[in-house]
């Protein structure tokens, strides 16, 4: 991977991280599910490299 899109993900990671962070704060509901969602759809932008894992695998 090139600079530019090392960056790219890594801040793609960070929103992510960020907004499951957001939605973990919130009680379940609309607000919290959108966000769920939402990092859903950052994750899904992020190339398929374990570096940039936003979910803590058990």
């Amino acid at each position: 991977m090139d600079r530019e899109t090392e960056e790219l993900a890594s801040k793609i990671a960070e929103c992510a991280r960020e907004a499951r962070h957001q939605a973990a704060l919130l009680p379940e509901g609309p607000v919290r599910d959108a966000l769920i969602e939402k990092a859903k759809q950052y994750e899904s932008q992020i190339p398929a490299d374990s570096t940039y894992t936003t979910v803590t695998q058990r």
